[in-house]
């Protein structure tokens, strides 16, 4: 697929996700408490938990370390949503609300609705990290549609069936809303990751594939919702017809199925209890066979002991073991991408990497008030620079190689980024003296790349390199 289609392909997917995952928060949260969380919360747990996973990949960490991270931001998600629910009068960064939320007494009502909340807010932390550890292919989009349409399906029978048996109409509206935009936002995804699966398509000049397909879905939409809306009162009359002859066929096939179902189920006949006063039928037991002598009592609490004291050997083993492979399984280190930027001071020791931080940011504080005035420096911060870009300096980068790699990601910057390079590649291989016109030039160079005019650019090449990472 392609690079710039994935980026596209990741953002619809995760739509489809949330549409279906809504859905059922909607219907629950309404049912139970009678309102449910704002859209928008959703998306920002989501989107945290998936941004958080990403981050964290690939990088060699603990697996003790990972759960510490997510179980933070879980904690920080509960308590964001616990505040848009229920203490909403008070600041979100204010300390009397979580004072208060620590402090006061609640019902058993209060004590379930917080519970489910807990619940639901777990659930869709971890749908955001299994979307941001999913690779957007083909085939697990389509598998991805199908779960999410049986959930939306499994959803409206549970609504008929509360209110049809249960007798509770929730007011909620937007389950049943929702879905329309999953349906055309898998038919987007499908489509565009049918169009870069395998093999190579060739479209007419300004005709691309997702041209195409946004056009089909167009024409689907439009002529779908012309004909309900000129067809809407036939549909009704349709509707009611249906639900009249459905109710009388059920009146007389219903018989026949409790028949049928109760032949199954209960052989045809009914069991019959004995009477209550019936004493019981007299039969050998083991108390009939063994005797009531001293050692046929001794050998008994002989074994009874034995089973005991075996059993609780097992159960120890057991737990031992159990907890033998969580600590090993919590202090192992999850797998390192071959091509991610590897950070070289993770070998070293906390105290050492913390002076180093410390050395690199005073020299930092130090540099702000007096400038660039060597080369070298202006070098060390283009690395940075492509560092933060997506695109590090590898250790067997040369100047003149690395900035090719950045040109040729950023080729608009190609003046700037050469100018650089090259003042760097006179003052240290040549060692020569910069002059006041060569310097200068490279500062200017310097202040186009930091602009902020240069930061769309340099997220999307960030996020792309990621996904490409990510895949291999």
């Amino acid at each position: 697929m392609k690079i710039r289609n994935n980026i596209l392909v990741s953002f619809i997917t995760s739509g489809m996700e949330v549409c279906w995952i809504y859905a059922w928060v909607s219907f629950t949260m309404t049912a139970i408490m009678g309102h449910a969380i704002a859209f928008q919360e959703l998306i920002a747990i989501f989107a945290c938990a998936a941004i958080l996973t990403h981050a964290s990949g690939g990088r060699g960490w603990r697996i003790m370390l990972l759960i510490g991270i997510h179980i933070l931001g879980y904690s920080l998600a509960a308590l964001y949503i616990l505040h848009g629910l229920f203490y909403t009068s008070y600041p979100l960064l204010g300390a009397f609300w979580l004072n208060l939320f620590f402090t006061v007494s609640r019902s058993p009502l209060d004590w379930v609705h917080h519970i489910f909340i807990l619940i639901w807010v777990g659930l869709i932390w971890f749908g955001g990290t299994s979307f941001a550890k999913r690779k957007m292919t083909y085939v697990a989009i389509c598998a991805r549609f199908d779960i999410g349409l049986a959930a939306l399906f499994v959803l409206f029978l549970a609504k008929l069936v509360v209110r049809v048996k249960g007798g509770i109409n929730a007011e909620d509206y937007t389950s049943s809303v929702l879905i329309y935009p999953y349906l055309l936002l898998s038919i987007i995804a499908i489509g565009i990751a049918r169009v870069g699966h395998t093999g190579v398509r060739h479209f007419l000049p300004r005709y691309g594939g997702a041209g195409l397909l946004m056009s089909a879905v167009s024409i689907i939409v439009l002529s779908a919702s012309s004909c309900i809306f000129l067809l809407l009162p036939i549909l009704n009359k349709v509707a009611e017809t249906g639900q009249h002859i459905l109710k009388q066929g059920a009146f007389w096939v219903l018989p026949i199925v409790a028949g049928a179902v109760r032949f199954m189920f209960m052989g045809g006949r009914i069991r019959s209890d004995p009477p209550s006063g019936s004493p019981p039928k007299e039969g050998i037991g083991p108390q009939s066979l063994l005797g009531s002598s001293w050692w046929t009592e001794l050998l008994e609490q002989i074994f009874q002991r034995g089973i005991e004291i075996i059993a609780g050997m097992l159960f120890a083993f057991a737990i031992a073991l159990l907890m033998y492979m969580i600590f090993k399984w919590l202090f192992s280190r999850t797998a390192i991408n071959p091509r991610a930027p590897v950070n070289n001071n993770d070998s070293l020791p906390w105290f050492t990497r913390l002076w180093i931080f410390l050395r690199t940011f005073w020299k930092t504080i130090q540099r702000l008030p007096r400038g660039y005035t060597r080369a070298a420096e202006l070098f060390s911060v283009l690395s940075e620079w492509g560092k933060r870009s997506g695109i590090p300096r590898l250790l067997t980068d040369t100047p003149l190689e690395f900035g090719a790699r950045l040109s040729a990601q950023f080729p608009k910057l190609k003046t700037e980024i050469e100018a650089i390079v090259h003042v760097f590649g006179i003052e240290t291989y040549g060692e020569k003296k910069l002059t006041y016109d060569q310097f200068k030039r490279a500062l200017i160079a310097w202040n186009i790349l930091r602009s902020p005019v240069q930061w769309p650019r340099r997220i999307k090449t960030r996020l792309e390199n990621a996904i490409i990472h990510k895949q291999e």
